[in-house]
């Protein structure tokens, strides 16, 4: 079989991952073309995280850890992306939080669109089936308008959700991407990393996903993220 690593950025995230990760490797029962590996990338959690990660390890051959600096949760991909590209030579490379906002059940659903010939499966709240129940007004404002400017400027209108970070990505397009361009942060470094796929040439697919608020922990997404997304988003319409 090939191998598809879940790359899964961490910070304070002790409570969420204890319960997340056995059920990440449940669902390999329904995954038959690829071997499911997990790479935790710990932005040095003061939390307990890496230990709790570490606690489960033996029960789990395929779980991995890769500690690092706190420095955003694009510079933690990035770290995980080509950690999981040198030592796993995988197939797949999936993204997705750790907060449980992403249905793990949803991960034999995108690993099977990828081995129907898509290059990018997005895990999108805004196509055809599609929720975010729980959003506040504000909250829906600023990501559709977030969506609207990456669709615009980057010429993918038909690109319904660019900013999610529930993905399944084929390895060979994502080694075409030159990380050392792409921003650091959460909304910048989702959405120009999708673009750089798509201007690649990777054939896109989005399936439907139902995003609830995270239960356990804080969300670590704040106002510089939406201030360095206004400012790359500047940047690509100049490129």
């Amino acid at each position: 079989m090939q191998t598809a690593v879940i790359v899964l950025p961490t910070y304070s995230e002790a409570e969420n991952v204890q319960s997340l990760l056995p059920q990440l490797f449940a669902q390999q029962v329904s995954v038959s073309s690829h071997t499911i590996h997990v790479l935790v990338v710990d932005d040095d959690s003061p939390d307990g995280t890496a230990d709790a990660v570490r606690k489960l390890q033996p029960l789990y051959p395929a779980l991995h850890l890769l500690n690092g600096a706190k420095r955003g949760l694009g510079e933690a991909y990035k770290r995980g992306f080509a950690h999981a590209l040198r030592e796993f030579d995988p197939d797949l490379i999936l993204q997705m939080d750790a907060d449980w906002q992403h249905d793990p059940t949803m991960l034999p659903v995108l690993i099977d669109q990828a081995t129907r010939g898509y290059d990018l499966v997005i895990g999108s709240r805004y196509t055809n089936g599609g929720a975010t129940p729980n959003f506040s007004l504000r909250r829906r404002l600023i990501s559709r308008l977030g969506n609207w400017l990456v669709r615009t400027i980057g010429k993918v209108p038909e690109i319904r959700d660019c900013t999610s970070g529930y993905r399944c990505i084929k390895a060979d397009p994502l080694r075409e991407c030159d990380f050392n361009t792409l921003p650091g942060k959460g909304y910048s470094f989702q959405a120009s990393l999708l673009l750089d796929l798509v201007h690649n040439g990777a054939n896109v697919r989005e399936m439907p996903i139902v995003f609830p608020d995270r239960t356990k922990g804080a969300s670590k997404l704040g106002l510089g993220d939406q201030v360095e997304f206004c400012r790359d988003m500047a940047k690509m319409l100049f490129r």
